[in-house]
């Protein structure tokens, strides 16, 4: 990670041949001694050969797309015109964004910049160049899948998830774990241990030395043939898990998961195992301890407690986020609220080693948007983005492109919307100006309710 953060100062993956087993947690080994024989949770992975955000880690499997070369000519000269829109019908994603190069107050001579930091380059990028990015994220998506198809090797770190048996397991035909990359449910050998989640590792990319990851298990919102998988599989991390949900169990009249927790306390609590479906006679039961809601309703917050026969109890906090439209980003008005949820999150969880699990319903959008905005936005309150050198402007110098890029290495289609992706700059800058005192009325102008996205007519779109 040396080399990634040296691009960051001041002064200016060949594929792996082999997949590694990994536990999301300490929990594998705390819990072994006391709970029955049972298989543990178990994590499989590729491991990349340069560093996580690497500006070249992605070029030693990807070739370069036609819009690398255009940007390249556009790098060394300014002033050239924008590139356009790869999708020519695509509305646009960035009116809720000020054109401007620079924020009122910011610092622009060398006078002013000696007093204090500057606002990132890519924190004032322009509608067309953030627009271009996050095409080239979709190129680079892909070219993954293509190789996916291309490559038999099953330690291909893109390799696909290609048994028939998960096809019902899975919301949406599009969005599967890469095969290389997702959980595996602790059942006996010869039982089909599919589960749609993926782990995710999310370091810091400025200061991997002295801020600790964050970890996720990144999983779509479950179907009703799902609710056990998903409790199985909570009940081998380390107690107390946290739980954040970023979508309604139904939304504009169709089911984006499947109520896989009891509502309330008065509600009937929830039986797995009575099926034995996988025959290893695991028995568990859910329960709501408490509710209550946050932020005027924005959060509700339940204390699950999770009873496993013979192995005893683990508290499960989850948390409903209700204020994020499907297909759609946060008004500004939300903001504090979603971003106390993430405090929440952080503060409920046994530790960061401990994975959080994330979803919404097809676990990518609105989760991929999650953790790239956590992510980012401790770089901000660390003070981290204030050494970020201002001349760099490219995309492999973008903190949002390449942390986005990485998330999609560990899992499709992370941060899926246009929408979305723009939301994650909007943010990040209104963070920055706020913590140095630049906010201004422009920056809080309200984002739109809804923001309509282009439709493939081959992909499904779920947020």
């Amino acid at each position: 990670m040396d080399h990634l953060t040296s691009r960051f100062r001041r002064n200016k993956r060949e594929s792996p041949t082999t997949p590694t087993s990994q536990d999301p947690s300490p929990a594998s080994a705390t819990t072994a001694d006391t709970k029955p024989a049972l298989p543990s949770l178990s994590i499989t992975t590729t491991p990349l050969t340069t560093p996580p955000g690497s500006s070249n880690g992605s070029h030693s499997l990807l070739p370069k797309s036609p819009l690398r070369s255009f940007n390249q000519f556009r790098a060394a000269h300014k002033r050239a015109r924008s590139p356009a829109p790869v999708r020519t019908n695509m509305p646009s994603i960035m009116s809720s964004l000020s054109p401007v190069d620079t924020p009122t107050g910011a610092p622009t001579t060398p006078t002013e910049r000696a007093k204090g930091p500057q606002i990132p380059p890519f924190l004032k990028l322009s509608e067309a160049s953030v627009e271009y990015r996050f095409q080239e994220l979709a190129w680079r998506e892909r070219l993954r899948s293509q190789q996916g198809l291309q490559n038999p090797s099953p330690n291909f770190q893109f390799a696909r998830v290609l048994s028939p048996e998960t096809k019902i397991l899975d919301r949406y035909a599009n969005i599967q774990p890469w095969a290389n990359n997702r959980v595996r449910l602790p059942v006996p050998e010869g039982k089909l241990d599919y589960i749609n989640a993926s782990p995710i590792a999310s370091p810091s990319p400025l200061r991997p030395n002295t801020l600790p990851c964050f970890n996720y298990i990144a999983m779509q919102g479950p179907k009703f043939n799902t609710v056990e998988h998903t409790w199985r599989m909570v009940a081998q991390l380390k107690s107390p898990v946290v739980i954040v949900m970023l979508t309604d169990t139904h939304e504009n009249f169709m089911e984006k998961c499947y109520p896989y927790f009891p509502g309330s306390t008065q509600a009937q609590d929830i039986e797995v195992g009575q099926m034995n479906e996988f025959g290893d006679g695991f028995r568990a039961r859910v329960e709501c301890v408490s509710q209550e809601e946050r932020q005027d309703g924005a959060i509700q917050m339940r204390k699950l407690n999770l009873h496993v026969d013979g192995r005893g109890d683990s508290t499960v906090w989850h948390l409903l986020y209700r204020r994020w439209p499907d297909f759609g980003v946060p008004k500004v008005e939300d903001y504090d609220s979603f971003f106390e949820l993430m405090k929440l999150s952080r503060d409920l969880s046994a530790s960061t080693d401990n994975p959080r699990i994330i979803h919404c319903s097809a676990g990518v959008g609105r989760t991929g948007t999650f953790i790239t905005l956590e992510t980012l936005m401790r770089e901000i309150d660390e003070g981290a983005m204030d050494d970020v050198d201002p001349e760099l402007n490219d995309d492999d110098d973008d903190l949002v492109f390449r942390t986005v890029n990485h998330l999609r290495e560990q899992r499709r289609t992370m941060v899926q919307s246009d929408s979305q992706y723009a939301l994650i700059y909007k943010v990040l800058r209104r963070q920055w100006l706020e913590r140095h005192g630049l906010l201004n009325d422009t920056e809080n102008e309200r984002a739109p309710k809804r923001l309509e996205v282009y439709h493939d007519p081959f992909v499904e779109h779920n947020g």
